[in-house]
């Protein structure tokens, strides 16, 4: 049997992680089910003092940007969402399948307009899939990051951010189409 070489995860690096559900079932269509996830993201902090800081939480994945100072800890990142939330959610509900998750996908973030686009991506990704039908819903939905960065750019820069990029198509697994994203331009924030 050949040895599958491990990947090597940089550190001092920002992650972009997307989790996709078995067959891409609809296990978290109840705010109740999202909340697990939530509170996932929400303990990464609390036992590795790793925050969150771009979060998206879909009916069939999710998507989470964070900054990780040893790249080792992707593993911990991931069994604290999948393992956990596969855990916590089987406890509670009668999935319709063994498994909760079927894949993720790693994407390590390489400049400071790639971060601002996985953001604005990441942000009105419940607005791209239906799942809110205005910015108002998607700012009052706590399973969206967009909320923070209105609160802390201003509405108008939030909504352009996510304007910028929501034209980007996902695959049927829900994975990122990062050559789009690249070619997509925005206005930057002033650093001032």
């Amino acid at each position: 049997m050949q040895n599958k070489q491990q990947p090597f995860w940089p550190d001092n690096s920002i992650y972009f992680l997307t989790g996709s559900t078995f067959l891409h079932y609809p296990y978290f269509r109840e705010w109740k089910q999202k909340q697990i996830i939530l509170n996932q993201f929400k303990k990464i902090r609390a036992e590795l003092g790793i925050p969150v800081s771009a979060y998206s939480i879909s009916i069939n994945h999710y998507h989470a940007k964070f900054y990780l100072e040893k790249g080792i800890y992707l593993s911990k990142v991931k069994q604290l969402i999948h393992g956990g939330t596969s855990f916590y959610y089987k406890n509670k509900y009668k999935p319709k399948y063994e498994e909760i998750w079927q894949d993720s996908k790693t994407i390590i973030i390489t400049s400071e307009e790639m971060n601002w686009k996985v953001d604005g991506y990441t942000d009105g990704n419940l607005l791209k899939h239906k799942e809110v039908n205005t910015f108002q819903e998607l700012k009052e939905n706590p399973f969206s990051s967009f909320k923070y960065r209105a609160e802390k750019y201003g509405d108008e820069f939030a909504r352009n951010l996510v304007r910028g990029v929501i034209i980007t198509e996902e695959d049927s697994e829900g994975e990122v189409d990062m050559g789009k994203l690249q070619k997509i331009k925005i206005d930057l924030p002033n650093r001032g």
